[in-house]
């Protein structure tokens, strides 16, 4: 469509309204703004703000690769034990937190930090009562009020990619933790798809690529964490273990075109186009259609020394 990508800097998003802010951030991509900086954070906290629960609604449900699920698998993985205390960073709608708060019980502590407050008061609302939880507006880069070697565990589940310095976050987790303490995170693996799901996936970015094109810079060109050299410095320059990597899939049947957008029109790739890239997308789809695609996802494990 002949979009010219541009690093030229929009005035600051100003609306209230998570829709139009939305919408807003959506009219600059297609006008070849890059989605990186502070536009890629203005779209992910716009994409929460409108959807806060479509992580635990589309993704969780999912049934993975030797029953794994995407919180209890994980935390599983982190080795948690009852009373310790953990730390959920970019917790959204309080997902991981709860399963945390099932393996830690009552004598532990489960806090969520997350930018969102539509997300923070959803999660306020799903937190059990016997559990002690707390939810608190901030960000992975710059976790202030929260104390040094304060926390045995912290985990990540698929918010490290939303993370516009990797580094600065690594740097906090590391400060947060005591010393042995565990950090486990869950990033996509789009590297380790299915051939028949790269074909698959390949249409759909095709679709955003005529839309779009300024989505497909930062984090999106890049391989998935933690396999670029800047992933591994951020770990390594903070003195964070070397991250141990479990790859895992998770299926998702798409029937028919309605069962497809209930996936795809609440991830950011569907909160990125307008009218005519969503009929285009679902067009696409439509073609490919009845299709299970499995989701890879990368489980990352790693611990501060000590």
């Amino acid at each position: 469509m002949g979009h010219h990508l541009t690093t030229a800097t929009a005035p600051e998003i100003t609306s209230d309204d998570p829709a139009e802010r939305l919408a807003e951030v959506r009219a600059r991509i297609v006008a070849g703004e890059r989605l990186q900086g502070p536009l890629a954070t203005a779209f992910f906290t716009a994409v929460h703000a409108v959807d806060p629960t479509a992580t635990e609604d589309t993704i969780a449900p999912l049934l993975g690769n030797g029953g794994a699920h995407l919180y209890r698998s994980l935390l599983a993985w982190a080795s948690l034990t009852p009373g310790e205390r953990v730390l959920d960073v970019g917790c959204g709608s309080g997902g991981a937190a709860r399963a945390a708060g099932e393996i830690v019980g009552p004598n532990g502590m489960v806090v969520g930090i997350d930018p969102c407050r539509r997300a923070l008061e959803i999660a306020r609302e799903r937190a059990p009562q016997d559990i002690p939880m707390a939810f608190i507006e901030g960000r992975a880069e710059r976790m202030n009020g929260i104390d040094d070697k304060s926390f045995d565990c912290v985990v990540a589940s698929l918010s490290l990619e939303e993370f516009q310095d990797l580094g600065a976050a690594i740097g906090e987790i590391r400060r947060v933790l005591r010393p042995g303490g565990r950090f486990v995170a869950s990033v996509t693996a789009f590297d380790r798809l299915r051939p028949v799901d790269s074909a698959f996936m390949g249409a759909v970015i095709a679709v955003v690529t005529r839309h779009a094109p300024a989505a497909l810079v930062g984090r999106a060109s890049l391989a998935s964490i933690p396999l670029e050299p800047d992933d591994a410095r951020a770990f390594a320059d903070h003195t964070m273990l070397r991250p141990e990597e479990r790859d895992v899939q998770f299926a998702a049947p798409m029937a028919d075109v309605d069962a497809a957008w209930n996936l795809f029109g609440r991830t950011h790739i569907g909160r990125l186009l307008d009218e005519d890239g969503k009929h285009d997308l679902l067009t696409s789809l439509a073609r490919r259609l009845p299709h299970t695609l499995y989701l890879p996802l990368r489980f990352l494990r790693s611990r501060r020394p000590g």
